[in-house]
């Protein structure tokens, strides 16, 4: 799963790395107290069992005749040492047993689940063992007259302060409380990130006048800053290419107009004229006139809407309707203009489709794609419109008309606006694919043009 929050990110980091530097201090803590054991050991450990070996040796050689449970001040000496340093003592022969000790309950020397370190000097045997305490055995050679015996001390730290353990717990409430106080820091941070973000969403929406207030002097403030300049400057750039576009589009219809008037008055005066010849003339100037001011006139249509789709960009009406219907209503318009080039138009569609999608978007992908098609197929041509089996990907048609194929320079510029392929001496304004693929695009769809054995094709999926 991955983590979004960006102060999660920075709270689980610094855990992290408080996790690591734990493990750290307790390797070298583990390293450094094993050490200090060892050198404990050789230094003070070993000459202490070498006076309590001497202690107990002079007590036993006090009253030799006497068994060891009888010897009073041996009893007492050593009921005094395991008292004093809370240890369990005893000794033991190796023939008959236990022969005296300190405590009631039995004798439980740990032999499985520690670690155990061995330690020999003079005949003294060390055991020390680690697990989650420690607990320290020794082996202590002693004699009564001619028999071997054995004293046993045995300390166990179960009940003992533990200074390492209240270190390490330490460590970990004050790395809690950082933690615990690293969040409303991080907070902060993606707070003021969040702002950030959300002025950049609004003004991708459009609205250009939408400016970030972070204060503080830091990277994140100094971001915002950058922000509100560029905002500026892209508002400044965004307006002006409105006013242009809309300076152009008026200044450009204030001529047609004037054109179209003069026009009226041109066929006025037509009808007062006698001779045929004249009129005819006439007829024709004013047909190619009229032929300019279309050229004009579509140009500017298309200029609009290129602009509304750059900085006016709307949210999308979707409404469901079926493809094969509403494909069937909008091709009326092209009857007369198939028919006059002999053009045969082929339909090949999945029924039924039914879509969701906004019937203005999907009518402008539509009608730029079919005016391209009827103007670039020659007469007796054919064109084809195809839905694609395709569910996942929503809506996938494609459209193919005849005519020679592109090489793939102009198949990757077909789309650019002002575009015309080379040789081309068909009307237009190069701005009708432009204008599709910005269509599409909205629609987070996706749009591509090949050459195939039937002629260009255009393939297009909207979701």
């Amino acid at each position: 799963m991955k983590i979004k929050r960006l102060y999660l990110k920075i709270l689980l980091s610094f855990l992290g790395v408080l996790f690591v530097t734990l493990a750290l201090i307790l390797i070298l803590f583990i390293t450094i107290d094993s050490r200090s054991l060892r050198d404990s050991l050789d230094k003070k450990t070993f000459p202490k069992l070498q006076i309590f070996q001497e202690m107990v040796q002079e007590k036993i050689d006090a009253y030799p005749s006497l068994s060891l449970g009888q010897n009073p001040d041996l009893i007492k000496h050593l009921n005094t040492f395991s008292t004093l340093f809370n240890l369990k003592i005893w000794i033991s022969d190796s023939e008959k047993g236990i022969q005296l000790k300190t405590f009631t309950d039995p004798v439980n020397v740990p032999q499985k689940g520690f670690h155990r370190q061995i330690h020999h000097e003079n005949g003294i045997t060390l055991y020390h063992f680690v697990r989650k305490w420690t607990k320290y055995y020794a082996i202590i050679p002693v004699k009564q007259g001619n028999s071997e015996l054995h004293l046993h001390l045995y300390y166990d730290t179960w009940n003992q302060d533990r200074p390492e353990g209240i270190f390490f717990l330490g460590i970990l409430i004050i790395g809690g409380m950082a933690a615990l106080l690293i969040v409303p820091l991080t907070r902060w941070i993606t707070q003021r990130i969040n702002r950030l973000n959300q002025s950049a969403l609004e003004f991708a929406r459009g609205n250009l006048s939408c400016r970030t207030n972070i204060k503080g002097h830091d990277e994140i403030a100094n971001l915002g800053l950058s922000f509100n300049f560029m905002a500026d400057k892209l508002e400044k750039l965004i307006r002006g290419s409105k006013d242009l576009t809309t300076n152009i589009s008026h200044e450009l219809r204030s001529p047609l107009t004037r054109i179209r008037v003069s026009k009226e008055l041109i066929l006025d005066k037509l009808d007062k004229l006698d001779k045929e010849k004249s009129r005819a003339d006439l007829h024709r100037y004013i047909e190619n006139m009229e032929a300019d001011i279309q050229s004009l006139d579509t140009l500017i249509d298309h200029m609009l809407k290129l602009s509304k789709i750059d900085f006016q960009e709307s949210a999308l009406s979707r409404e469901g309707f079926y493809f094969k219907d509403f494909l069937a209503k909008e091709l009326k318009q092209y009857h007369s203009m198939l028919q006059q080039k002999n053009i045969e138009l082929q339909l090949n569609l999945i029924d039924p489709v039914l879509i969701s999608q906004d019937k203005l978007v999907l009518k402008s992908v539509l009608t730029n794609l079919m005016d391209n098609a009827v103007k670039y197929t020659a007469e007796n041509g054919k064109i084809a419109i195809k839905t694609l089996a395709v569910p996942e990907k929503g809506l996938c048609f494609t459209l193919t008309n005849t005519c020679s194929p592109l090489d793939d320079k102009e198949l990757g510029m077909i789309f650019k606006p002002f575009y015309r392929a080379r040789g081309n001496t068909a009307p237009g304004t190069g701005l009708g694919l432009t204008i599709a693929k910005k269509q599409v695009k909205r629609c987070k769809g996706q749009i591509e043009a090949r050459n195939t054995a039937a002629g260009l094709t255009f393939e297009v999926c909207l979701p």
